[in-house]
């Protein structure tokens, strides 16, 4: 029997990261996604590649075996989800509830098949409790017999993704619009309990019994990092991330908020100290590679999810205040991240019609859930003086 495994989305991650892994398990591999020139070339070619730069040189993988459904096409992608033996995702954090509807509509049909077969749904993005949210979402389209039967044979482990895959320059993309570059190592951590049956054997995926303590090391650190260099390198005007790594003052803070959330992690989870400062370099490091540009606009998009009360900017500072540390790096960078204003990126642009129209204390309460007058409200206002003056 064949191994199906469905990857929605497309994108940078899910052909660079999971989508790999899955196809060098032995998974047949299919994609859906909602660009159509994407699907187009996978079903053309069948194969996709990319580039793993490895000690410094790049290397070429194929993946074969590989076709993509539309996602406008829902009966397709039911009946994909009634053969699949496992669902991943990477989609990014705000269109899991976009296909909470059809995977909906794919456990009900298996139910009236009467599938007993185990099937675990993995929402693989940057995200706290991702596949609980996912999980959320589908709930909300099932009707209570069909949740019954979700419960006893559908999975939602929560997992954490460590891994850097980007675009390739633009003449390659025009040989090849399916080629991406990807750092040829990559943490793919699943949470061991939320399994339904034996976690399967992929390699590359490590389940764990200790996710939280993944979960949030990554994203306060790794995203973190990335988000805060990102910010501050848009408002020099830099491209890529490591070009913005160069400059001094950038690196400074972005080091001194690593230095402040290491120390809350330290101390919340029982973290090796040397083992997290490693971490520290070793991301650093990633950041820093010029065969793997990362461009600012990617990593800065979306800066009203990235500054949610539980996301990558407020939730490590307010994790550092509780441990007695003054986050003052930490407000630095979420300080930027109110004062970006890509004209191209939607959220930004509400973002800042809010700083503008409503001002400084509205805005930290709707969008980060931070009071007025409170140690980081005002620490984000002496940052926010000091850049505008």
């Amino acid at each position: 029997m064949t191994n199906i495994a469905i990857q929605f989305g497309a994108g940078n991650i899910g052909r660079g990261f999971i989508g790999v892994l899955l196809a060098r398990a032995g998974y047949k591999l299919i994609f859906v996604d909602v660009i159509d020139a994407v699907v187009e070339a996978i079903n053309q070619q069948g194969r996709y590649t990319i580039k793993e730069i490895i000690d410094g040189q790049a290397q070429a993988t194929t993946v074969e075996n590989v076709r993509a459904i539309n996602g406008k096409a829902e009966d397709e992608v039911v009946e994909a989800i009634t053969q699949a033996t496992i669902i991943t995702t990477a989609v990014g954090p705000n269109v899991l509830r976009i296909i909470a509807p059809v995977i909906a509509k794919g456990l009900q049909r298996r139910a009236e098949l009467g599938l007993e077969t185990p099937l675990n749904i993995i929402a693989c993005e940057n995200l706290i409790d991702n596949s609980r949210i996912l999980q959320e979402h589908v709930y909300s389209h099932l009707p209570p017999q069909d949740q019954t039967y979700t419960e006893q044979y559908i999975g939602f482990p929560r997992c954490v993704i460590d891994q850097v895959v980007t675009n390739p320059s633009e003449a390659e993309r025009a040989a090849n619009p399916l080629v991406v570059i990807a750092e040829g190592h990559g943490l793919w951590i699943v949470d061991r309990e939320g399994f339904i049956g034996e976690p399967p054997t992929i390699k590359g995926m490590q389940p764990t019994d200790n996710l939280d303590a993944y979960v949030e090391q990554k994203i306060f650190t790794l995203n973190t990092a990335h988000a805060i260099i990102g910010y501050l390198g848009y408002r020099k005007g830099y491209e890529f991330i490591h070009q913005a790594l160069q400059d001094t003052e950038i690196h400074q803070v972005a080091s001194g908020a690593m230095e402040e959330i290491s120390l809350a992690l330290v101390k919340r989870h029982n973290l090796n100290p040397e083992q997290q400062a490693q971490y520290v370099t070793d991301t650093f490091k990633r950041f820093a590679n010029e065969a793997l540009p990362d461009p600012i606009v990617r990593v800065a998009r979306e800066p009203k999810r990235k500054l949610a009360p539980n996301d990558r900017l407020i939730k490590p500072a307010l994790l550092a205040i509780e441990a007695g540390v003054t986050p003052t790096n930490l407000a630095t960078g979420i300080a930027a991240a109110l004062l970006y204003d890509n004209p191209d990126d939607p959220q930004a642009i509400e973002l800042s019609n809010a700083m503008r129209g409503q001002g400084l204390d509205s805005v930290l309460g709707d969008v980060c859930n931070i009071k007025s007058g409170s140690t980081l409200a005002e620490l984000i206002k002496e940052k926010m003086l000091k850049k505008h003056g």
